[in-house]
Parts: structure tokens; sequence; C-alpha cells
């Protein structure tokens, strides 16, 4: 006759079959740490290895890449300097930058503060890998999203100007600017 009874003699719950909780976590961790550090040397060795190929072509599409993602700076940079070689500009510039007034109080002492820079200001290129590596270009991406273009020309007087934040895409108005510095 077959036991009744649903007692298993005291063995307790039988074990679970598989990998623990833990387990299958610090596996899969492990997974993905290992994946990623082979895309990551993958990749560097794949930039190694094209630069090493085609140094002087490599150098070119980075150029060009930097070129791309500095350009709307360096032209709101320009549109800055070009305002600041005529008196009609640099009243727009400072009537429309409201900032400017912290360094200095009055448009006129604005206006006579550019018109003693205008003579040494030279008009900013356009922008080309050479402006880049050898005429002076500074371009600082600040915290706070503020964006310094610094220009320091090998005649004439270096301008440095702070707009308010970076150029967003499709953005038709001039940026602010939060800070000017003819030296």
């Amino acid at each position: 006759m077959a036991d009744a009874s649903w007692d298993n003699g005291g063995l307790g719950a039988p074990p679970k079959a598989g990998m623990p909780l833990w387990g299958k976590i610090a596996l899969g961790c492990g997974i993905a740490f290992v994946l990623a550090l082979v895309t990551c040397v993958g990749g560097v060795a794949y930039v190694a290895t094209k630069a090493k190929k085609d140094p002087e072509g490599f150098k070119h599409r980075m150029m060009g890449f930097a070129l791309d993602k500095v350009r709307p700076d360096w032209e709101d940079f320009r549109a800055v300097v070009e305002q600041l070689h005529t008196p009609e500009g640099t009243r727009a510039l400072y009537a429309a930058n409201p900032a400017l007034a912290k360094t200095w109080p009055t448009e006129a002492e604005f206006l006579s503060a550019a018109a003693g820079w205008r003579k040494d200001l030279v008009p900013a290129p356009e922008l080309t890998p050479d402006v880049m590596e050898h005429l002076g270009l500074r371009i600082n991406y600040a915290r706070g999203g503020k964006v310094e273009v610094g220009w320091s020309p090998k005649n004439g007087r270096a301008i440095y100007v702070t707009f308010e934040g970076a150029r967003k895409t499709g953005q038709a108005t001039p940026r602010q600017v939060v800070a000017l510095d003819v030296r």
C-alpha cells in the first residue's frame, strides 16, 4: 500500500536547480564589462591603425571635424568683431547685449573704449585650418554653457568674446555677449 503521508522524512525543501540570483547578476555585469572593454580596445586600435596608415589624411579628417564643430562659434565671433569696426555697429552691439554694462556702465563709455580699439582691430578671417593651428584661435567651452572665443592675430589687438551659451541648431538670433575683452 502507498504511503499516504506528505512527509518527506525531514529532509527539508529540495534544492533549487540552477544558479542563484547574485550569480546571474555577477555574470551579466561581467559579460557587459568584457563587451565594453573589447569595444573600447577595438575602437582605439582601429583609430590608431587609420592614423598610422595615412597620418596626413587622418589629420585632415580630424581637422575637418574640428572645423565643423567650432564654425558656428567663430561666425558669431566674426559678427561681433565686424560690429566693433563701425560706430553704428558698436552702438548696436552695446544695445543688444545688456551684460556689457557690467564693464562699461554707459553706452558713451563703451563707444569711447571701442573707438580706441578700432584702429588696431584686424578683421577676423574665414575659419581655416591655418587659423586654428597657427593664427591664435582659442575656443573654450566652460561650465554653465558659456563659450569663450578668443583670437590673437600676429598684428593687431587680441579680442576675447564670451557668449552666453552654445549655438543651438537652427538658432537664427545672435547669442548674447556676456563679456568682451580687447587687449
